[in-house]
């Protein structure tokens, strides 16, 4: 093998491992894997995962994900926080009490 083609045989392992090396490390910061996630704007009721990368969910996908922080959600429901709009005392009389 000569020097030229030893380079080019390192220069295109070097490449090679530069573009894997995110994937190794993990794509996102967090992953939510196999949780059944559901979504009332899209309507999305499946089993998925959830990439997260920083503060902002990065994809929903049913496809293989890796990451520095892995939750198994199997069994378990992934949506997006709820309001709980339960309340007492909505009438004009029941309000005047804690007033």
């Amino acid at each position: 093998m000569n020097k030229l083609h030893r380079l080019i045989v390192h220069l295109v392992a070097v490449l090679w491992c530069v573009s894997v090396s995110p994937l190794m490390a993990g794509e996102y910061d967090i992953a939510i894997v196999g949780g059944r996630v559901i979504d009332p704007e899209s309507g999305l009721d499946a089993v998925r995962n959830v990439g997260i990368r920083g503060d902002e969910i990065a994809i929903v996908t049913s496809d293989a994900i890796t990451a520095s922080n892995v939750i198994d959600a199997r069994g378990r429901v992934v949506s997006p926080g709820f309001i709980d709009m339960h309340a007492h005392g909505q009438t004009i009389p029941c309000r005047r009490w804690t007033a």
